[in-house]
């Protein structure tokens, strides 16, 4: 080999090193990239232990509306969001191995034991330890652990949903109170809508209809998938910073900052097919002549061992005798003013007991079949009875004792029951 020919081949090798780690440094950077936007943008898609910006374990999360006002929004005062009785009381189930979030509503008259006390009223918990016995109460009632607490003052709250843009509800009925001595000013009409701070406050808090604090939890479970659709714009993601700045102020919690980017990542790529929202199971009842909510420990198993520890038989497919299913009816179609009446027909040709039937104020299109008791498997059958039709939601709307209730909208104005169907 001569020496020009040792030269050209010297300075080809040359030329081909920095093409080859220049294409590799490409790909390590691409792949980067790649894993940064899924992390963001759909970590579902993650193995866990490359999820950095998002949960890659289940978390229990308590938290507690407390209706205290921090005068003048300096910083949080926890004296007073430890001593104040808590107006919310929610428990979230974060699960990223099966995308899903499961939240559990507490109603705030909820009858607990405290010992060497007595009997008293979950909200009252708050006021004597803060968020620390509400959980400890919680925990020996539900049988799980919970990981961390949010303690959330009005001031917050319309601080945080002001700094995202408003939310986008639909009201579903004339809403107007005063208390001054609360600062609490509430005047909304039905219809969907988007609500600023203060009205979104107005519209969590408000408790003066048929179902009192009942129909309150309910408007918070829509408050609360409003929220879960808001997180889906990309912009609401830029200002988590400030979110967090505001609950540095507002909010008394266990959770770090960085914790709450990873859930709110978590939670803005959960499908509303996938999210769970279901009022604690229990009835209305007096104790020496005050109104409690007692929970009802073996429907409350039931729910637990769905939602927090992946019952394999979430789904049941055997047919439910009609007869065991209590079912209300709300009837939301502008075309058809008698709609509830001609389905409960249907239903009650069917075998099923039908409890309660009542216009909505709002319209829809849609209907909508919600599973009050965290029983999918009912309200697949009522959907399937119904012709299929609906969206099936696991959540609260309607009287606390109805299995399923029925959102009627448009789309079922034309049902006729099926000729063919077997009783059974």
């Amino acid at each position: 080999m001569n020496f020009e020919s040792y030269s050209r081949i010297l300075r080809e090798r040359r030329e081909r090193k920095p093409s080859f780690f220049f294409g590799l440094l490409i790909f390590i950077v691409g792949f980067f990239l790649m894993l940064l936007s899924l992390n963001i943008y759909n970590p579902s898609l993650v193995p866990n232990e490359l999820r950095v910006m998002s949960l890659n374990k289940k978390i229990n999360i308590l938290l507690l509306g407390c209706d205290e006002i921090n005068p003048g929004g300096g910083e949080v005062d926890s004296n007073r969001l430890q001593n104040g009785r808590s107006d919310t009381i929610v428990l979230v189930n974060c699960n990223p191995i099966k995308n899903t979030i499961n939240i559990l509503n507490m109603p705030r008259d909820t009858r607990v034991k405290i010992p060497h006390h007595g009997v008293e009223k979950l909200n009252y918990l708050n006021s004597v330890l803060g968020p620390v016995l509400t959980k400890k109460h919680l925990e020996k009632l539900l049988g799980i652990k919970i990981d961390y607490y949010v303690v959330v003052n009005v001031n917050g709250l319309r601080k945080v949903i002001d700094e995202i843009g408003g939310i986008i509800v639909d009201v579903p009925q004339r809403m107007q109170y005063d208390d001054y001595s609360a600062k609490l000013h509430i005047n909304l009409y039905p219809g969907k809508q988007k609500l600023s701070g203060t009205r979104a406050v107005g519209f969590v808090r408000f408790r003066h209809d048929s179902l009192g604090d009942i129909g309150r939890i309910q408007r918070q479970q829509a408050f609360m998938r409003a929220v879960f659709n808001k997180l889906l714009d990309p912009v609401i993601f830029t200002k988590l910073p400030e979110v967090i700045s505001i609950y540095r102020k507002t909010i008394l919690t266990n959770l770090k900052p960085n914790d709450i980017i990873k859930i709110a990542n978590f939670v803005r790529n959960v499908p509303q097919s996938k999210q769970n929202i279901v009022i604690l199971p229990g009835e209305f009842g007096y104790q020496h002549g005050v109104s409690y909510w007692i929970p009802n420990v073996r429907e409350i198993h039931n729910v637990i061992k769905k939602f927090f520890y992946d019952d394999k038989n979430f789904l049941r497919y055997a047919r439910i005798n009609p007869e065991k299913i209590k079912i209300s009816i709300l009837n939301a179609s502008k075309k058809d003013n008698h709609l509830a009446s001609k389905l409960a027909d249907i239903l009650r040709e069917y075998g099923y007991t039908v409890l309660l039937l009542q216009d909505y104020e709002s319209t829809v299109k849609r209907s909508k079949i919600y599973a009050q008791k965290a029983n999918p498997e009912i309200a697949l059958q009522i959907k399937y009875d119904l012709g299929n039709i609906g969206d099936l939601i696991i959540g609260n709307l309607g009287p606390p004792d109805a299995d399923v209730t029925i959102l009627a909208g448009d789309d079922l104005v034309n049902l006729k029951i099926k000729d063919n169907y077997n009783k059974e």
